[in-house]
């Protein structure tokens, strides 16, 4: 072969493998978009309550599940009642009730004068008990066992000694000695119009997460604090006179605390989940907690307020992100808790990428949740 037979033969061998090698980029793009677009319509599900309990920092439950003996006061099994419960073996299809897009896998901004649509779903965590949830659930007829055993898994109903001194300390600073009756009394956490079922699964709730604060020794020289972003919204001057409902919820089911494997459980709950709960270890982290797995809940995205929504143009959002990215092609949301929260959202630019946890994405857009999607106008 001469040298031009040889130039000849490798411009044909060229440009074979330039054909080959463009087949295979072609049949990634259309895999990639075809998987996008199959997350998308997989991904269907995505009033006010000041205060949630917010268990991020506490002890993990393995270390302290066995240190339980003191409230193994007697316990029940559970049995569903279908006719107290209307509705408790069977939970709606959430997605015809939400009006958002489906989970955005990275929409590509469409021009530079485009404007994000941002909606949120849901207040804080969304472990555990979803206080509007429980709410709608309660005004739907359901009881307070079904209630507390929708959310928690696999717990118990056990029995304490409602008169136990519990050491407070208070707004003002002071560590009061109140019998846990007492200190029950004085929390403040939903409004005294609340549905009747539903403080009754307030109290179970809040007196078991009292020893569970206890049993975890979570604070040194008192028990619980007044805090509800810590413990439990407790006000040292509340009104009771002005409070019958919340107080005859708590002699109602008086002692009456939630266990699992005999221990009282941490019972986390928030204003909203936004439409599903979440497990504890896709929320917090560390080993998986038994009775804190997400639940679908439809009966949130009746209250109100249950979509927020947040509208801002491409340059300002380019701006608060300060992402150094160049210009803004698109976010990608895709990274998600089983629950639809958005772990870590992925900022593509012109110049490159960054990634920023969802919960910082939810602060700069002033959404109380990380369960967020976004559509353009």
């Amino acid at each position: 072969m001469d040298m031009e037979q040889l130039k000849n033969a490798i411009k044909i061998w060229g440009a074979l493998g330039l054909i080959v090698v463009l087949g295979i980029v072609a049949a990634f793009i259309s895999l990639s978009n075809d998987s996008s677009a199959r997350f998308k319509q997989a991904a269907r599900e995505m009033e006010e309550a000041d205060d949630e309990i917010d268990i991020s920092n506490e002890t993990p439950y393995t270390s302290y599940r066995k240190r339980s003996e003191s409230f193994s006061g007697g316990s029940s099994e559970y049995t569903p009642d279908p006719e107290s419960a209307p509705g408790s073996t069977v939970e709606l299809d959430i997605a015809p009730l939400l009006n958002v897009s489906s989970l955005s896998a990275g929409t590509s901004v469409p021009g530079p004068d485009a404007v994000f649509v941002f909606t949120g779903q849901g207040r804080a965590h969304g472990v555990g008990l979803c206080m509007d949830g429980v709410k709608y659930r309660a005004l739907a007829g359901h009881s307070c066992t079904d209630i507390i055993h929708y959310y928690y898994t696999g717990v118990q109903i056990s029995n304490v000694d409602d008169n136990q001194p519990i050491r407070v300390k208070g707004r003002d600073g002071q560590v009061r000695t109140l019998p846990l009756k007492e200190y029950l009394y004085h929390l403040a956490e939903e409004p005294e119009t609340y549905p009747y079922e539903g403080l009754k699964v307030l109290a179970l709730a809040a007196r078991t997460y009292t020893l569970s604060c206890i049993a975890r020794g979570k604070h040194q020289g008192f028990d619980v604090c007044s805090s509800g972003n810590c413990c439990q919204a407790f006000s040292e001057t509340k009104d009771l006179s002005k409070y019958p409902n919340q107080i005859r919820s708590i002699d109602e089911t008086a002692g009456q605390i939630i266990t699992y494997d005999g221990a009282p459980i941490i019972a986390a709950y928030c204003g909203s989940c936004g439409g599903h709960t979440d497990n504890y270890e896709d929320v917090w982290g560390g080993q998986p907690v038994p009775y804190l797995k997400g639940k679908p809940d439809s009966y949130c995205s009746q209250a109100p307020n249950f979509t927020t929504t947040v509208e801002i143009s491409v340059a300002d959002l380019t701006s608060k992100l300060n992402a150094s990215v160049g210009t803004l092609e698109l976010i990608d949301l895709s990274d998600r808790t089983p629950g639809g929260r958005v772990r870590t959202a992925r900022v593509v630019g012109s110049s490159g990428t960054k990634d920023i946890k969802g919960k910082d994405l939810a602060a700069l857009l002033g959404f109380r949740s990380t369960r967020i999607d976004y559509t353009f106008r």
